[in-house]
């Protein structure tokens, strides 16, 4: 795996995926067809992955004042004013509406788990040496008809830090489940997490094997006092290794993956499979389940009703906004 010009690449003979698209494939091939290969997305935003994208964006401010050797005070103004902007830019209208400050992902709430993020870390003595780095790494190649295909993974590293004289890449992850031990050690087994692992080895020159979760319990303030957790305990920390065996194994997997992608994209009567299983109705469902339950005859009704056109850039440095309508 490698650094390469990418405008010297042929683009039809290349292929570009970053862990979205990856983990969409995996989990249901007719997702990724309804979502890349026809371009459709539902209309409107959705609340859960603006309020993620938003949260990215204060701390991404909050922290590049930290790397600048600001007062906790100026870092903090600077990422509660980013959220705050975000929120108004990414956010469902209606989570914006006075009779929605209570909801868990409404503005009021969003600031107070942000002020308590900023304030659990600061003891912690984080030493960030790079933060939202986008990235773009050629990570190999296969034969398909005689020609040599490039594989390009992307992505954006959340930030590469210091902590206790240890170098890690960290990822943030916000949820409303509940966070336990058993939800942040599945990022042991995450297509994006190890893939920026990599990236930081490779890109930024990161000597490390080492990744850390910053996990955000997503939950609004309990109106009984006698119920409310404090705020320290909306935010868990996991760390976690991987041996060079094991990134051996993700870097084939993730190739080979790659390559079944590529082949089905290339026969126009490729059968893309619908999953029937725990990806339709996992965290509040597919967002294409209703257009998959639909008779196949009503779809394309169901398509102009429910649905609108994009395309997803994964080479774009932008997180949310990846989409051309």
């Amino acid at each position: 795996m490698e650094q390469i010009d990418l405008t010297s690449l042929d683009p039809t003979k290349t292929i570009v995926l970053d862990a979205h698209l990856l983990k969409s494939y995996r989990k249901c091939q007719k997702y990724f067809w309804w979502f890349e290969q026809q371009h459709i997305i539902s209309k409107g935003n959705s609340a859960a992955p603006a309020f993620g994208i938003a949260m990215h964006e204060g701390i991404e401010y909050f922290r590049k004042a930290k790397m600048a050797g600001s007062d906790f005070n100026i870092c903090y103004k600077a990422g509660a004013d980013a959220l705050m902007s975000a929120l108004k830019k990414h956010m469902p209208a209606e989570y914006l509406s006075p009779t929605m400050q209570d909801e868990a992902r409404a503005p009021k709430n969003a600031l107070r788990i942000f002020t308590g993020y900023c304030n659990h870390y600061e003891s912690a003595n984080l030493k960030f040496h790079h933060v939202e780095v986008p990235f773009a790494l050629y990570f190999g190649s296969f034969d398909y008809n005689g020609k040599t295909i490039d594989a390009i993974y992307t992505g954006i590293i959340d930030a590469v830090l210091e902590m206790h004289t240890r170098i890690y890449v960290n990822d943030l992850k916000s949820t409303g489940w509940n966070i336990n031990q058993e939800w942040l050690d599945g990022f042991k087994m995450d297509q994006g997490l190890l893939g920026y692992m990599v990236a930081a080895k490779h890109i930024l020159g990161i000597d490390t094997n080492y990744a850390v979760i910053h996990g955000i319990w997503v939950k609004a303030e309990a109106k009984n006092p006698k119920y409310a957790k404090p705020i320290d305990e909306y935010f868990h920390t996991n760390e976690i290794y991987w041996d060079e065996p094991q990134i051996a194994e993700w870097a084939e997997n993730t190739l080979e993956t790659a390559k079944e992608i590529f082949i089905k994209q290339q026969n126009p009567d490729a059968y893309w499979q619908m999953a029937y299983g725990d990806a339709c109705g996992m965290y509040g469902g597919c967002t294409y389940r209703k257009l998959c339950s639909t008779t196949p005859a009503g779809r394309a009704a169901k398509i102009n009703l429910d649905y609108e056109h994009a395309i997803w850039r994964p080479l774009e440095d932008e997180r949310l906004q990846k989409f051309e309508p």
